[in-house]
């Protein structure tokens, strides 16, 4: 009976035994299911819009930077930047650049020759990697706000709409004007910075108090003019007489400050005052113009406001492709353009 009893359990037993065994091969040799990486709030996927955040994509690092090696520590690019002009030894600056650990200065020396100077984990060394340039006006580095570089960095990120690789430059622009930029790598738009660290403001030149702002930074301190234009959302200009003979024209980008160039000509029009220009005016014109010629309304506008030789009055010439609209100064079509 007893040995019955136990032949009876064996079975039973050993396929408990061999279930169990089989379930431990079956999960030892079984893979793990791959995971599907999701973006995480501050790393975004390759395809969406990268978000700024204190450790942005661009300026990551695989360590914590200490404070005194962190560019983006509040007031440390300013002391550093004070170390490569000390550095200079008093030798005209024309150019910086900065990321979130390293700066570089460069300088003329004598003989014209460009110097550099870099800060990196706290030592200054000299360098020259064959980026040096001196074709460009000088300018004390310790006159820009430099004290809280990270901010201008995400600022740039959200209107230029990527944080990739940005680098901060300070150098001349045009006409010995100088600015701040933030760049990416790969390039994205330019984001310009005056010396307090306040952007230039990006202009929708379709709305009026965003024109009034593009003639006035077109104007700068000129009352006459002969010309003011507007390239559909590219740009507005004016034209001006700096001496005679010569025409300067004032080009305010949309997405950049203002530049000049000048050419010689004699204008056969009339100057008169830019401050009898109504922005509204101009504004309603380029948003209506299309329906009032039967254009298509995605086709570019232009406009110019000038006074012809023998004119009493300046007037705005609106030009859509061929078709043409000759108005006063407040939007009335003129019956005798």
């Amino acid at each position: 009976m007893t040995n019955h009893r136990l032949h009876a359990h064996r079975p039973r037993v050993l396929r408990v035994l061999v279930g169990w065994f089989v379930i431990l091969l079956v999960a030892c040799g079984q893979p793990a299911p791959a995971q599907t990486p999701s973006p995480s709030p501050t790393t975004p996927s390759p395809t969406s819009t990268p978000s700024v955040s204190n450790t942005t994509p661009a300026n990551a690092t695989p360590t914590k930077l200490p404070v005194a090696y962190d560019l983006f520590t509040k007031g440390r690019a300013s002391q550093v930047v004070a170390q490569l002009v000390a550095a200079a030894e008093g030798k005209p600056v024309v150019r910086l650049v900065l990321d979130r650990t390293r700066a570089r200065l460069t300088y003329v020396d004598e003989g014209d020759r460009p110097r550099s100077v870099v800060w990196e984990a706290g030592k200054i060394s000299p360098s020259d990697d064959g980026t040096d340039l001196v074709a460009s006006t000088s300018f004390d580095p310790l006159r820009f706000n430099l004290s809280d570089v990270e901010t201008l960095f995400q600022i740039a990120a959200t209107i230029s709409g990527s944080s990739t690789r940005q680098e901060l430059q300070i150098i001349g622009y045009d006409h010995g004007e100088i600015y701040m930029t933030v760049t990416t790598s790969p390039e994205s738009s330019t984001v310009f910075f005056d010396r307090d660290g306040v952007p230039v403001p990006r202009l929708d030149l379709t709305l009026a108090d965003n024109l009034a702002t593009g003639i006035s930074d077109a104007l700068v301190d000129r009352l006459l003019v002969v010309e003011v234009g507007v390239n559909g959302s590219a740009q507005v200009w004016v034209d001006v007489i700096p001496s005679p003979g010569i025409v300067e024209r004032r080009i305010r980008p949309a997405n950049q400050p203002m530049y000049l160039a000048q050419r010689r000509e004699t204008p056969s029009g009339e100057q008169f005052d830019a401050g009898l220009i109504d922005p509204q005016v101009l504004a309603l014109l380029l948003r209506t113009a299309p329906g009032l010629l039967g254009e298509d309304p995605t086709t570019p506008v232009s406009l110019r406001v000038m006074q012809p030789a023998k004119a009493t009055a300046p007037r705005i010439v609106v030009q859509i492709g061929s078709s043409q609209l000759v108005t006063d100064l407040s939007g009335e079509p003129l019956s005798e353009p």
